[in-house]
């Protein structure tokens, strides 16, 4: 089964953010923890069967850094868990959607790989394995 695991939403202060997003969906945030090969801090907020993270920069040199001074806060991806993982990478490989970099291992434990927004009509995508 295919589900849309999270939204993710670039921020500057990850505090001020899980405060917004706690009054607004009515639950508590987990507490930041640091993702180290992303170099980000992450929180998140389940909200149903979705999730909304809340991502801020670690460090001055992250995507999530470059993303904030170009952009400001918002979306920065929707992570969708497939359990098929390497397949749903050779089929949208042989789309011509190309991914960024290898898979990694994302802020829940599971391998994780991103699409170009190029080749997803803009919109940063987030595979993530489904190990459930």
């Amino acid at each position: 089964m295919v589900k849309i695991s999270q939204i993710a939403i670039a921020v500057p202060e990850i505090e001020k953010a899980k405060k917004v997003f706690e009054a607004l969906t009515e639950t508590s945030a987990s507490s930041p923890h640091l993702v180290e090969t992303q170099k980000v801090n992450v929180s998140f907020i389940q909200v149903g069967d979705t999730k909304i993270e809340l991502l801020e920069p670690a460090s001055d040199k992250t995507p999530i850094t470059n993303f904030l001074q170009k952009r400001g806060s918002g979306i920065h991806h929707i992570g969708i868990k497939v359990k098929e993982f390497e397949e749903t990478i050779k089929k949208m490989k042989a789309l011509g959607v190309r991914t960024l970099g290898d898979p990694t291992v994302g802020a829940e434990g599971h391998r994780v790989v991103f699409f170009h927004p190029k080749d997803t009509h803009g919109v940063l995508i987030e595979l993530e394995e489904d190990l459930e």
